[in-house]
């Protein structure tokens, strides 16, 4: 089914309408020019943010993991309600139709990157910045809104990425950040396991490299990551 024409926009009432927002060709410079400290700004920025996903949506994409002969099942699903409520899930599944993994998250996260303006003001401070980004949170429209949820579900699965068997040997330069040192060994004794690194969805960076322990016959993380 096309994502674009299951999303349904709702307008509450006309308050709720977005603002529009004169922004400044003065005093701008990119969005990596200005770490703000202390954020004051108290709207909620969700306020407008009013997609509605009437039916389930899935996607899916098939990578060696479990088995070095087939590929699993790497399925998302999108439940159905207002974006700003629902959940997802990142499930993969063998040949055989057996689950071994779930990540449960929030739907947000497939619009939360619209929050990111790409410029903001140079000069005037933290309260400068504040007004700025309010203004800007406040000028999202529903257009925004319906292509923000539409790029990010289709590149969903950039999000996952095979580790090459080239880079094994490097895993030893995690070692601060590895989770599981008897997985590490299962991994540089056997050449069959995949592993995959996958985000976290509900976070604002890092991730995890997981794979599937054929000694344990489960999946096991064996790296978390910033």
């Amino acid at each position: 089914m096309n994502i674009k024409t299951i999303i349904t926009l709702a307008i509450l009432t006309a308050c709720l309408s977005c603002n529009s927002t004169t922004k400044q060709k003065s005093d701008i410079k990119t969005n990596d020019s200005l770490q703000p400290t202390t954020s004051k700004i108290a709207y909620d920025r969700t306020e407008n943010l009013l997609i509605s996903i009437p039916d389930k949506i899935k996607k899916s994409a098939a990578f060696y993991f479990s088995n070095s002969q087939t590929k699993d099942l790497f399925l998302l699903t999108i439940e159905p309600g207002m974006v700003r409520n629902s959940k997802s899930f990142l499930q993969i599944i063998t040949t055989d139709n057996k689950v071994i993994y779930t990540q449960s998250f929030d739907t947000y996260y497939f619009i939360k990157s619209v929050y990111e303006p790409d410029t903001i003001p140079a000069t005037g401070g933290q309260d400068a910045y504040d007004r700025y980004i309010e203004n800007y949170w406040k000028s999202i429209t529903p257009k925004q809104y319906e292509l923000e949820f539409k790029k990010n579900v289709d590149s969903f699965f950039e999000a996952i990425y095979p580790i090459p068997k080239s880079e094994y040997a490097n895993l030893k330069n995690w070692d601060e950040n590895i989770t599981d040192h008897e997985f590490l060994q299962e991994v540089a004794a056997d050449t069959t396991v995949h592993l995959i690194d996958i985000i976290c969805f509900d976070c604002d960076e890092g991730g995890a490299m997981i794979g599937f322990s054929k000694q344990r016959n489960k999946v096991v993380t064996l790296v978390e990551h910033d």
